[in-house]
């Protein structure tokens, strides 16, 4: 079962401090994806995590820390300032997603809202663009 990504009772702060911690313990990069549960993009982007070529690829090089940006339809008001402490990545629509190295700075990022349109997407994409990425 996949656990529910985009849950706004989860402190997205707390979380990526602590995929830091492990991210420098094990070299793994660390996946930040912005999104909600109202959105059905980035409900697809959730559904992809249990891809098994996906939760490989997860499992093997990243750390994967959601966060909530709305708790209602079409609302994009909660943690505005990590959306902007990683350069905006929701610019582009949601989900929007940034890979950071271990230290939390930014390797690549989907601000061009690669994802905006995740549900008419294959998981296959997701993966072709962290290879691109790296």
């Amino acid at each position: 079962m996949t656990m529910e990504l985009f849950d706004p009772s989860r402190d997205p702060r707390a979380d990526l401090a602590a995929a830091r911690v492990a991210a420098v313990t094990d070299g793994k990069d660390i996946l930040l994806v912005f999104g909600a549960r109202w959105c059905p993009d980035c409900t697809a982007f959730e559904d992809w995590t249990a891809d098994p070529a996906v939760s490989a690829v997860l499992a093997a090089k990243y750390h994967l820390v959601t966060v909530s940006v709305g708790t209602a339809r079409g609302q994009r008001d909660q943690h505005t300032d990590l959306d902007a402490e990683f350069n905006h990545p929701m610019v582009g629509g949601i989900p929007a997603v940034s890979v950071l190295n271990p230290q939390g700075k930014i390797r690549f990022d989907s601000a061009d809202g690669e994802f905006s349109r995740a549900r008419r997407m294959k998981p296959e994409e997701l993966l072709s663009f962290l290879e691109a990425g790296r």
